[in-house]
């Protein structure tokens, strides 16, 4: 994450904010009994399986690209 913020300090001009969205996603998986971590997600309704966050830099205000910084399984602590 440091190596990322470095380089989007370099593209970004100082009077400018930087933009990131934060999403958490959750992949239903009520089949698979035996799947490490399994848990309740709330999505649209209660659902068993795991849930996912995402990190991604918005480099443009007008645009429909992003670039994911970091994307990991979130665990049940």
């Amino acid at each position: 994450m440091l190596l990322y913020l470095q380089q989007l300090e370099q593209q970004v001009p100082v009077a400018e904010h930087l933009l990131v969205a934060i999403d958490h996603t959750a992949w239903g998986r009520p089949d698979a009994k035996t799947l490490k971590d399994r848990t309740h997600e709330y999505q649209g309704g209660v659902i068993i399986g795991q849930g996912y966050s995402t990190i991604a830099w918005i480099p443009e205000a007008q645009g429909s690209w992003a670039l994911p910084l970091l994307h990991e399984k979130t665990s049940p602590k």
